[in-house]
């Protein structure tokens, strides 16, 4: 049973991870352990970038491929404060940093398919339902009280990155592809 990334099995443990957090969200996120360092749901969520990375190298384009670990990286912890604000002055959630961190980490497994013309809308969607099922565990919330939390801080990210001038808008995961996506939520590229 996979409930944590391992290192020291990098491969076996990154396909096992991603297998389960993808195809058992609910089960993974109710195994992952809250406690025990942002090191390993770092680097899986660093592995799932890379991925995608690489499928932007070769399908383009080529740019977004180079920036998106670094960028994606930093996004990540930006991400987290956000959520974690949200969760817990709104709505009195339980989790503290770690905890909401290793939720965006582990919810980038989907973003290994990014690259993909019309897959990579679709691995945007399914990665918010994963923060949705991995922020009910880790603060006690109901469904309705993580989905709040997921809209109110992505607006709360959309708005802080068009104050700043950001064409994603701020929303998490944003790509090229996502015209449609940038579209619908109101972006312009």
């Amino acid at each position: 049973m996979h409930e944590e990334f391992r290192t020291e099995e990098f491969a076996a443990s990154f396909v096992g991870v991603w297998k389960r957090v993808v195809t058992d969200p609910r089960g993974f996120f109710q195994d992952m352990p809250v406690r025990g360092g942002i090191q390993a749901p770092l680097l899986f969520l660093v592995a799932c970038l890379v991925a995608a990375a690489l499928g932007y190298l070769v399908l383009g384009p080529r740019g977004f491929g180079l920036s998106l670990v670094f960028w994606g990286t930093l996004h990540s912890f930006l991400y987290a404060g956000v959520f974690l604000l949200i969760a817990r002055q709104v709505f009195a959630g339980a989790a503290d940093f770690e905890a909401t961190y290793r939720v965006i980490a582990y919810a980038t497994a989907p973003m290994v398919f990014m690259f993909l013309p019309i897959v990579g809308g679709l691995t945007f969607l399914y990665a918010m339902f994963l923060v949705i099922v991995g922020l009910e565990r880790v603060n006690g919330f109901d469904t309705v009280k993580s989905v709040l939390t997921v809209i109110l801080a992505s607006l709360v990210l959309a708005v802080l990155g068009w104050a700043l001038g950001f064409h994603g808008g701020g929303y998490p995961y944003a790509h090229p592809h996502g015209r449609m996506l940038h579209g619908f939520l109101g972006c312009h590229r």
